[in-house]
């Protein structure tokens, strides 16, 4: 079993301490992390708002449908959202959409690329693919909380990743809210 399949098994679980503790082994600070946040965890506006968006969308099962989307009624987020969706074997995620404010604040636009193409460092990207296939295998909300490379630029990014439905009722979409921070993160 490689370390990217034993942290996200244990992230799937509930654990996120080998999560944790592999980024910290690459100079990464600690992160937060919750599944299903609630309304103090999402004391971003534009995260709240999109939380918000996807609760009210119509469902496949327990999940928003990804067909249901419409960027127009996203407009309060619209700059800080991103819209992924898994590959075939659902190892790597493309960036369909990757907002207008995270690329002016992270310096470099991926849309229509990879996780694995995050230019920063390799462990993030890992820190990324986790986060999806999780979620993907829980189906529920996830906020996330993390210092990024020095390299970029922001003191911390806050994200929620909401998984969506395809038209088979698979979670390989992706509705995911990421706002820069300024300052420590709370």
């Amino acid at each position: 079993m490689s370390e990217e399949t034993a942290i996200t098994d244990a992230a799937i679980e509930g654990s996120f301490g080998p999560l944790e503790r592999f980024l910290e082994s690459h100079g990464f600070e600690k992160l937060m992390l919750r599944w299903a946040p609630d309304a103090a965890t999402l004391n971003v506006p534009e995260l709240a708002f999109l939380h918000e968006y996807w609760l009210r969308l119509p469902r496949s099962g327990a999940l928003a449908r990804y067909d249901a989307i419409d960027p127009l009624e996203m407009r309060p987020a619209l700059g800080n959202v991103m819209l992924l969706e898994a590959d075939d074997a659902a190892n790597d995620y493309r960036y369909r959409l990757y907002g207008s404010r995270i690329a002016e604040r992270a310096g470099f636009d991926l849309t229509g690329k990879f996780t694995r193409d995050v230019p920063t460092h390799p462990a993030i990207g890992l820190f990324f693919r986790v986060c999806y296939r999780a979620c993907a295998q829980r189906r529920i909300p996830l906020f996330t909380r993390h210092a990024p490379p020095a390299n970029v630029g922001v003191v911390y990014w806050s994200r929620i990743l909401l998984p969506l439905a395809d038209e088979t009722g698979a979670a390989r979409h992706f509705l995911v809210g990421n706002v820069p921070g300024k300052g420590h993160p709370t």
